[in-house]
């Protein structure tokens, strides 16, 4: 069973979770939705490995049900284990993103939690994958977010008319960028304008990498959304700052009291 743990000198939470990483496109879930696309059908699917069990439930709409604190559903655009993400045009892209804009606020509803993370990678199976947490959780009462683009300077890259993209300050990988909107406003709110912008971004920087990136939409309490790229393969965890292991801190101490090392008590 996975469970939070909260650190009372860091305030940072850790994931306990001895989930294998498997392909979740291929083993599926529960099917939730089929939704056109130009190159076909994108699948919904409903996914429980990863999230905290709790009394909450999800029925109605595309929703069966999910015994979780926090939700995750996939977004399937391949039925086969390929990706495609970097063939797509922009307009394809725009319409992945325009679907996720409309789960995202279909999942809004329910409440599970003030973090939003999408993360895509470019290789494996292709698809989205949706988390929605309870943590980790902020209190500050002013926009993380809004305070950095005002401060942006060198770091900036490229703007449009709605988006700036800029390196972080304090970046946590070789290659990242983010990619954000110039006023405050949630990933639910985006219109078609800004999607495809979104979309022409994610083009342009996937057609000049070589490598392995993960595309990331991040949101979190302050509801001020983000695109994050970076190199290699993220999950949500990592970007939201959650440590993961797999073995309790409960069950290290008894292997090693078992153990008899430092002898009997």
């Amino acid at each position: 069973m996975n469970e939070f743990e909260l650190d009372p000198e860091s305030m940072s939470f850790t994931l306990i979770s001895d989930a294998k990483e498997t392909c979740k496109a291929c083993e599926k879930g529960t099917e939730l939705a089929s939704i056109p696309f130009d190159r076909g059908f994108t699948s919904v699917y409903e996914v429980k490995n990863d999230v905290q069990p709790s009394k909450y439930e999800l029925t109605g709409g595309f929703f069966k049900s999910s015994p979780a604190h926090g939700y995750e559903e996939i977004v399937v655009d391949s039925k086969s284990h390929e990706n495609r993400l970097k063939k797509y045009s922009i307009e394809e892209i725009e319409q992945l993103l325009s679907i996720l804009v409309e789960r995202v606020n279909e999942i809004d509803k329910y409440g599970f939690g003030g973090n939003l993370v999408i993360t895509r990678t470019t290789e494996g199976h292709g698809y989205f994958d949706i988390f929605i947490l309870p943590v980790p959780k902020d209190e500050r009462k002013s926009c993380v977010e809004c305070g950095i683009l005002q401060n942006v300077s060198d770091k900036e890259i490229y703007r449009t008319e709605n988006l700036v993209v800029y390196v972080p300050f304090a970046p946590k990988y070789e290659y990242e960028l983010s990619v954000s909107p110039k006023i405050h406003m949630k990933f639910g709110d985006c219109d078609e304008v800004i999607l495809f912008d979104l979309a022409a971004i994610i083009k342009k920087t996937l057609d000049s990498s070589k490598g392995e990136n993960t595309i990331a939409i991040v949101q979190r309490t302050d509801n001020h959304f983000k695109l994050v790229i970076t190199d290699g393969k993220k999950d949500a965890f990592e970007l939201l700052g959650i440590n993961k292991v797999s073995t309790s801190p409960s069950a290290v101490a008894k292997k090693i009291r078992d153990s008899k090392v430092y002898g009997n008590r």
